[in-house]
């Protein structure tokens, strides 16, 4: 039980890093490309194939997870990042609609991450809501051999 809370607090870190990054597009770059690169990396971030990252968004990649398909058992494309993250991304799109979309984001965000992370908890194999609808896991990045 213990791993796997250390798992699911490593899972919400990385997913707290990659919101502040979703957060820092976009208040650096003007309204609406900012928030709405954000949206996009929101639910993308998960497939990023190319140099390090294998299924990883930056979160996962700095904390050592990756997100597999489980049907292929190959890392995530940018439909199964599309897939399982559209919860979450639906609350994140409100974030692209200034004070009233970030009242709904609240209202909405809060209850889902907390559902989210409940599920992680009480379901065997760690799986949330986005992992069922979307055929993946997340699991713990293998170690590379040294050379």
């Amino acid at each position: 039980m213990r791993h796997l809370k250390v798992f699911v607090l490593n899972r919400v870190v990385a997913k707290v890093m990659d919101l502040l990054l979703v957060i820092a597009v976009a208040a650096i770059l003007p309204y609406p490309l900012g928030p709405l690169l954000g949206f996009i990396y929101s639910l993308l971030a998960d497939g990023l194939n190319f140099g390090p990252f294998q299924g990883q968004s930056v979160g996962k990649r700095v904390l050592g997870l990756k997100v597999l398909n489980t049907v292929r058992k190959a890392p995530a494309t940018y439909r199964d990042s599309a897939l399982r993250n559209a919860p979450v991304g639906v609350a994140t799109f409100f974030a692209i609609i200034p004070v009233w979309g970030w009242f709904i984001l609240f209202l909405v965000g809060i209850p889902l991450m907390a559902m989210e992370i409940y599920l992680m908890l009480s379901v065997g194999n760690g799986h949330r809501l986005g992992d069922v609808m979307g055929d993946t896991e997340v699991v713990v990045e293998a170690a590379q051999p040294q050379k």
